[in-house]
């Protein structure tokens, strides 16, 4: 079998730090580091790492201090000479706007967005390359799934109810319609012609603009399911209900203009998410290990947050000063 070597750049916003567990960030270095050592040392498997892997860190300096996030990270990547480490302040800068200013100084032929708070799997980045052997592969998403690990009923619960599917047992490189910016990979050219759209107010909108600009221009976006990262549930009580008004608000401000017809659309539509969860905790439960005694909980759980998200899209229409600058997604 015949070896392809690849040169990559991982991209790393030090965006979602805020609101995870530092202990993640320095997990997720640990299997990076782990990771570019094995594709880089040739040992005959079908991908591997050409130059040392390109890792940058991307954070807004308003917000973080350099020799902070330095002092953590060199402390978990140390001297390797498998990858390059760089770091680079952007002032002011969100979610999107890292990612876009990362890939701009970015070297490889290959872009992989990785977010601070995920956990990639042992395979994660062999399973990226792999898909782009094909040449006719551009955009790659990774399976991200909700981390249950502490058996937690609200973790359980989330990793049923949240926006991301559950951890995929499947290898197969299929076709998807969207992505998530948080595990994704791009070819150099497709990503630096298109790029996030800025969004001045909505942080993750500019990836459903991407996707839609993907679409128009007959780009296919793949999905491989060994490509695994891990997702915390949210941190506490304070951002689980921040994250479900967020929700709620991005659909308010992205609406062309609301109506009554559009609010009860909306209602509607988080009303049968409420639906779907509790199908998925009764068919689908023992995946995570949710026993039927927690089902209720579970339920609540998920009613919850989607209750909050109708409060945001409601709040959005009612009071958009009180949102304008909070409770941005």
């Amino acid at each position: 079998m015949s070896t392809t070597r690849f040169a990559v750049s991982i991209i790393i916003e030090w965006y979602n730090v805020t609101h995870a567990e530092l202990s993640r960030a320095t997990r997720m270095l640990t299997a990076l580091k782990s990771q570019a050592i094995f594709l880089y040392r040739d040992v005959g498997d079908s991908v591997r790492l050409a130059p040392p892997l390109d890792l940058i860190i991307v954070f807004d300096s308003d917000h973080f201090e350099e020799a902070q996030i330095r002092q953590l990270i060199d402390g978990v990547i140390g001297d390797c000479e498998c990858l390059t480490l760089r770091y680079l302040p952007v002032p002011g800068a969100d979610y999107c706007k890292q990612k876009n200013a990362g890939a701009a100084i970015a070297t490889g032929e290959i872009f992989i967005f990785l977010d601070s708070d995920l956990i990639p799997e042992s395979e994660w980045l062999v399973a990226f390359l792999s898909a782009f052997k094909d040449p006719n592969v551009s955009v790659v998403l990774g399976n991200t799934f909700v981390d249950w690990s502490r058996r937690d009923v609200y973790s359980k619960s989330v990793a049923l109810s949240w926006m991301f599917p559950l951890r995929d047992r499947d290898d197969e490189l299929t076709i998807a319609q969207t992505f998530y910016a948080n595990n994704v990979a791009f070819r150099r050219e497709t990503f630096l012609s298109r790029q996030f759209p800025d969004v001045p107010g909505l942080t993750h909108v500019p990836a459903e603009l991407l996707v839609e600009r993907l679409n128009h221009d007959d780009v296919t976006i793949w999905y491989v399911g060994n490509a695994r990262a891990s997702h915390p549930a949210p941190n506490g009580a304070f951002h689980f209900l921040e994250r479900a008004i967020s929700g709620g608000r991005a659909r308010a401000l992205t609406a062309e203009s609301v109506t009554l017809s559009l609010i009860l659309r909306w209602l509607r539509h988080d009303i049968g998410s409420v639906r779907f969860a509790l199908k998925r905790f009764i068919f689908e439960g023992l995946k995570v290990e949710l026993r039927w005694w927690q089902v209720p909980a579970a339920t609540s759980i998920a009613l919850t947050y989607y209750t909050f998200m109708s409060f945001g899209s409601l709040l959005s229409v009612i009071a958009p000063n009180l949102v304008k600058d909070r409770f941005k997604l």
